[in-house]
């Protein structure tokens, strides 16, 4: 995962906005996703990926992006936090990273692709809480900032493991790499965000390779 420097706070009263993927958009960057695994893993050229890359290239949408793989549970979940990227091209490199380098697994292969499954999650622009517990959990996903240590939780993990706030904000805190804690002390940043997610099987049915 790409970490950079969050934003400055936006007021809390606004609370975490939801971006704007229009259905078009969102189905071009999920054929970007999927592009961009099969170029990973050998079964496509990345002639057909940059074509893809090109035609979304219309939109404005610049965005953090994750893409996580699922086959039977995670199989690799990369990303960036950075905002100013162009979205299409934030897709493609989060979804090649999340096939060869996310540290947790061993790089995907070709044989794997007709049962992996690909979800993409644009990230709107993240809130700073006051209280920290200020959130949903499910529907937020959360940061934490303490210096040179950075975590961050997508909105679906709290409901996959049925996690409150308090317990949300421990596991983000070690992610971090921080107490579990840590998001009670001064000098922690806690912050919420939204994302549009979307996705589906790497190989469609009936797909030529």
């Amino acid at each position: 995962m790409t970490m950079t420097a969050l934003p400055e706070r936006r007021p809390a009263s606004a609370g975490p906005v939801t971006p704007d993927v229009s259905p078009e958009l969102r189905r071009a960057l999920l054929e970007i996703a999927r592009s961009a695994i099969q170029v990973a893993v050998g079964l496509s050229s990345g002639w057909a990926l940059a074509s893809r890359i090109r035609r979304a290239g219309g939109t404005d949408l610049r965005a953090a992006v994750f893409v996580t793989l699922i086959d039977h549970g995670l199989r690799g979940c990369m990303g960036t936090l950075d905002p100013d990227q162009p979205v299409a091209e934030a897709v493609a490199a989060a979804a090649m990273t999340a096939a060869l380098d996310d540290p947790r697994f061993y790089p995907v292969e070709a044989d794997e692709l007709g049962g992996l499954d690909v979800d993409v999650a644009v990230l709107g622009d993240p809130v700073e809480l006051a209280p920290p517990t200020d959130f949903d959990p499910g529907v937020d996903g959360i940061v934490v900032e303490r210096g040179r240590r950075l975590g961050l939780l997508l909105p679906e993990v709290a409901t996959r493991h049925g996690w409150d706030r308090e317990r949300m904000l421990g596991a983000v805190c070690q992610k971090a790499g921080l107490p579990a804690d840590a998001w009670r002390t001064p000098g922690t940043r806690c912050l919420a965000f939204r994302t549009v997610r979307f996705g589906g099987r790497v190989i469609e049915a009936g797909a030529a390779r």
